[in-house]
């Protein structure tokens, strides 16, 4: 017996349970090869690019409605639903990062302050070896920031739930959506594991506001205020210190 998904029709379950089985194998062979393999570090964007392809290929060739990717009006109004959300994690979070008061505790502060700069250095990468501007930074964290929610939210997130449940869907994009900030880093176990699992904890909060609205715009916005608030955080403490 075929389960029934309320919020979307779908024309073939088992090709859409194929779809995502197989978006996710390659996610995690890719981000697998780049935590363990170095020099295939980039690897993973691959994956990025067959996710995003995957997602708009519905809209345009299977006339598919633009809203299964989460572009829908009414952002105010979603916006109202879980602005909590993104006060917490967008602002506060940022200007005070839990894992970095666990780190202190530990006496990892200095550690994973640094940590988190060479692996802001890793995602900037050739804008950062070129004449970096501030304007360039933005842009760049702009782009990156819609690729990882169209990626790990509206296509595996989404669709991952429609077989798996919500939680369990969260659950395992937010894992991966943590390991591949590792790729490329490195570092001691605790430093990486303090690192990882504060970006899983931003995965939680982004993963929550699509969940509730379903609006591409809406997590995008939070994920890059979240990027923002915490690299202008973070030069701020490194000036200081």
């Amino acid at each position: 017996m075929k389960r029934h998904y309320p919020e979307i029709n779908l024309p073939h379950d088992s090709r859409a349970k194929l779809a995502v089985s197989g978006l996710l194998a390659l996610l995690v062979f890719t981000i697998g090869l780049g935590l363990f393999v170095p020099k295939y570090g980039d690897l993973y964007i691959f994956g990025y690019i067959m996710a995003i392809c995957y997602a708009i290929h519905g809209p345009l060739r299977k006339n598919r409605p633009w809203s299964e990717l989460g572009i829908k009006r009414g952002f105010v109004k979603d916006f109202k639903k879980v602005w909590y959300y993104f006060a917490i994690d967008a602002i506060l979070f940022q200007l005070l990062p839990p894992m970095l008061g666990v780190a202190y505790l530990f006496g990892y502060y200095p550690q994973l302050l640094q940590h988190i700069t060479g692996r802001l250095a890793t995602d900037f990468g050739g804008v950062l070896a070129l004449n970096t501007t501030l304007l360039s930074i933005l842009a760049l964290t702009a782009v990156l920031t819609l690729m990882e929610e169209v990626v790990f939210r509206v296509v595996i997130q989404q669709r991952l739930s429609w077989f798996i449940g919500t939680p369990a869907a969260i659950a395992v994009v937010t894992l991966l959506f943590g390991l591949v900030h590792a790729v490329g880093t490195t570092g001691i176990l605790p430093i990486i594991g303090l690192d990882v699992a504060g970006v899983m904890l931003d995965g939680i909060f982004f993963g929550i506001i699509f969940t509730k609205t379903k609006n591409l715009a809406l997590t995008w916005v939070t994920h890059y205020t979240a990027d923002v608030v915490g690299i202008i955080a973070l030069v701020t403490v490194l000036a200081i210190l």
